[in-house]
C-alpha cells in the first residue's frame, strides 16, 4: 500500500508535536518556557527544518491556554491523568485539543489528522485512545459552548480510550 502524501498542515502538526514533546521532556511545559523553545525552533539550523506559521499557531494556542486544555483532556480521559499517559500521546492530545478549541478546526479533520500521527509515532493501541479522548473533548466543548451541532462536527470513531495505552512514557 502506498504511503499517504502529507499536506503542509500535516507536516506542521508534526513539527508542532516535536516542540511540545521536547518541552514536556525538558520540563519547559509552562507558557514562557514553551514559547522560548518555539522561538528557537523557528530558526533554521543544520539539524532541523524550522517550524512554520501553522505549526507556530498550534504551539502558541496550546501555550496560551495550557491549563484549560490540560483540564479538558483530563475530564475527557475519564480517570486517566495526563501524567500517566505516554509523552507522545499526551502531546498529541494537547495540540489536537488546542486546535479544536482555539483554532476552530472541525472535529473530523482534527481527529483524523492527529490519529494519523499517533499511528505513525506511537503504539497501535494509542490510535483508539487518542480518537476516543478527542471525540470526548469535542463533545464536552460542544456542551460548554453550544456553538456547534453534532452535524457540524461528526464523530469520527466511537472507540473508547484504552487505559492500557498510557502506561509508561515512551
Amino acid at each position: 500500500m502506498a504511503k499517504k502524501k502529507r499536506t503542509s498542515r500535516s507536516v506542521e502538526r508534526h513539527r508542532a508535536l516535536d516542540v511540545v514533546f521536547e518541552a514536556d521532556e525538558k520540563g519547559y511545559l509552562y507558557e514562557d518556557g514553551l514559547l522560548r523553545l518555539l522561538a528557537d525552533r523557528r530558526v533554521v539550523s543544520t539539524a532541523q527544518v524550522p517550524i512554520r506559521e501553522f505549526g507556530t499557531e498550534l504551539v502558541e494556542a496550546y501555550a496560551s491556554n495550557l491549563d484549560n486544555v490540560d483540564t479538558l483532556i483530563e475530564a475527557a480521559s475519564e480517570d486517566w491523568a495526563l501524567s500517566r499517559m505516554n509523552v507522545v500521546d499526551r502531546s498529541i492530545l494537547r495540540l489536537a485539543a488546542a486546535e479544536m478549541m482555539f483554532i476552530g478546526t472541525g472535529r473530523a479533520l482534527v481527529v483524523s489528522e492527529w490519529a494519523d500521527l499517533a499511528r505513525e509515532l506511537s503504539t497501535d493501541r494509542s490510535v483508539g485512545f487518542v480518537m476516543g479522548v478527542l471525540n470526548r473533548v469535542a463533545d464536552i466543548r460542544m456542551t460548554e459552548t453550544g456553538k456547534a451541532t453534532q452535524e457540524e462536527l461528526p464523530e469520527v470513531s466511537t472507540a473508547e480510550p484504552d487505559p492500557d495505552v498510557a502506561g509508561a512514557d515512551s
